[in-house]
């Protein structure tokens, strides 16, 4: 249990960081948005962070709690103040190039009943749906530790796989695609004219 509530503490500084240097990276490389999260709109990319980082806060005090009823020695699991984090807005836009394609996305905002919902849900899946909110890929340095976590409790890891790679797939097919070719003129009907009679 401590090393499950050690990753989804990992992925809260992992979201928070990512919306506070999403402006950086976007800046940095201007397909960044586009390549991570299908969409270069920041307003839903940072929708999508902050669900995330909601369903992380929800389930780092589900877990707490069960640490609290497996252990009475609350010092396996210590505890610290959750609040729900909110990332900065965008101070200005930065020119970006136009998406491929948009992509259709989740719903961007996390509702109560989203929440309630994650805590009836196998600890897995919820993890699997942070990481999807979160852009979280395998070139990601806690890849293994969450493809452990998600299999261990209840998720499906070959489905976020799937989701990953069908997502980028995709987006690199999209990017790729050679332009659409000129439509040809076709010739008048008109007979010609071969000057004045």
């Amino acid at each position: 249990m401590a090393a499950l509530l050690d990753l989804v503490r990992k992925l809260i500084d992992y979201g928070k960081e990512l919306a506070a240097t999403l402006d950086q990276r976007a800046a940095g490389n201007p397909y960044f948005t586009v390549l991570t999260f299908g969409t270069n709109d920041l307003a839903v990319i940072l929708a999508r962070i902050t669900r995330g980082l909601q369903r992380a806060a929800a389930l780092e005090v589900r877990i707490v709690r069960a640490c609290g009823r497996a252990r009475p020695d609350h010092r396996a699991c210590p505890q610290r103040p959750v609040a729900p984090p909110t990332p900065p807005m965008p101070r200005q836009p930065v020119a970006r190039p136009s998406a491929p394609r948009a992509q259709t996305l989740p719903s961007p905002l996390s509702t109560e009943d989203q929440i309630a919902a994650d805590r009836r849900r196998p600890i897995g899946a919820v993890i699997a749906d942070i990481c999807r909110d979160l852009a979280i890929r395998p070139s990601h340095p806690l890849w293994r530790e969450i493809q452990s976590a998600i299999n261990r409790c209840g998720g499906s890891y070959l489905r976020l796989l799937k989701d990953v790679l069908k997502t980028h797939f995709q987006l690199a097919a999209e990017l790729i695609a050679p332009p659409e070719p000129p439509t040809p003129l076709l010739p008048s009907s008109a007979p010609a004219s071969t000057g004045p009679p």
